[in-house]
């Protein structure tokens, strides 16, 4: 199979041999794959990304420093079960979605190592068992954003919001992206604890368009204005702050913008070591919430909301590109300046 491969933020395009499924495993072309935050930071600091992860010990991280297919925001095609008995309900030539891991001892993250290539390649593998169908009608691009727009609605449901608070969002990349649109389903659901106002801080004019089509009430350019200058802030209520950024310094300028009481939740990935002073969250007692990805459950929700037409993606899809334009891709987005979620396609000339 052809597979974009990365090495150490070098990307070649080679010829590798096809997966072989083991028993519960589905062998699946990869129909459509966006590059993630995660990814950029394994490209950029694969010594960092890969020493911090295994520092902390968690099962999202990458394996190896030797070359890697990543990509694990898919949607595949099921092409053929491996031994054993195949799973109800899953058929040959589905499209479907999965958390991406392969449920083997230890667990093997899809995308971050060498025995699991992700959705850079024209095949990879899967757990059956964990194997989400596409909904009949869902365009596998949009399927495809089931992961990341996870992301986002496992971050607004760890905000525990009460009801009517004023939201902003730090950052209008793809996660930020789908922590609006998230925020904006819950408008939608009459039984939910709604948000007040939404607010997005954003830097690029094109993101801030998308957020705004995406649900944002009010969207703020912080080289012009301040978020916390804002009127719904600047009263001095509580308010619920979403870091989706994963910067140094943000989260100390978090620190000292938030009214008292204020909950900040940080979804952005920062590798390096940050400052923050502690005293002023303790003066203005602040609740610091921390989160990571998203539960099986919200991964089966989110594809769901997605096909429903309650968490829109197509605004989010802005470029698409095949294998040999993954480094460049890559590179682009160094700089996002124009770009929402960029799309693999691996079968696209």
């Amino acid at each position: 199979m052809r597979a974009a491969v990365m090495e150490r933020g070098a990307f070649r395009v080679e010829t590798l041999d096809d997966p072989v499924p083991g028993p519960g495993e589905v062998i699946a072309k990869s129909v459509a794959c966006g590059i993630c935050g995660s990814d950029l930071h394994a490209a950029r600091h694969t010594e960092d990304f890969v020493a911090t992860s295994r520092e902390a010990g968690g099962a999202f991280k990458l394996t190896t420093f030797d070359p890697v297919v990543l990509g694990h925001e898919f949607c595949a095609e099921v092409v053929d079960f491996g031994p054993g008995e195949a799973p109800a309900g899953v058929r040959v030539g589905d499209h479907v979605c999965s958390v991406p891991m392969l449920a083997r001892q230890p667990v093997v993250p899809v995308g971050y190592s060498p025995d699991a290539p992700g959705g850079f390649a024209e095949y990879m593998l899967l757990t059956a068992e964990l194997l989400q169908r596409v909904p009949t009608g869902l365009p596998p691009t949009h399927a495809a954003l089931t992961e990341p727009m996870a992301v986002g609605y496992h971050a607004v449901n760890m905000a525990r919001l009460e009801g009517g608070e004023t939201t902003l969002v730090i950052g209008a990349g793809p996660v930020g992206l789908a922590v609006v649109a998230a925020l904006k389903a819950l408008r939608a659901d009459a039984n939910a604890k709604a948000p007040g106002a939404i607010l997005v801080a954003e830097y690029s004019p094109e993101r801030r368009r998308l957020a705004e089509k995406l649900g944002a009430d009010t969207v703020v350019d912080p080289a012009e204005r301040a978020p916390w200058q804002l009127p719904e802030i600047a009263k001095g209520e509580p308010i619920v702050a979403f870091e989706c950024v994963g910067v140094p310094g943000v989260i100390d300028q978090m620190f000292l913008g938030a009214p008292r009481h204020s909950r900040l939740v940080i979804v952005g990935v920062c590798l390096q070591t940050d400052h923050a002073r502690p005293l002023i969250a303790i003066n203005k007692e602040l609740n610091v919430q921390y989160v990571l990805g998203y539960t099986a459950a919200e991964f089966a929700e989110t594809l769901r909301l997605i096909a429903d037409g309650v968490l829109p993606v197509e605004p989010i899809i802005t470029h698409t590109v095949g294998l040999d334009g993954v480094g460049e891709a890559f590179e682009t987005l160094a700089t996002p300046d124009q770009q929402g979620k960029v799309l693999v396609a691996p079968w696209d000339a």
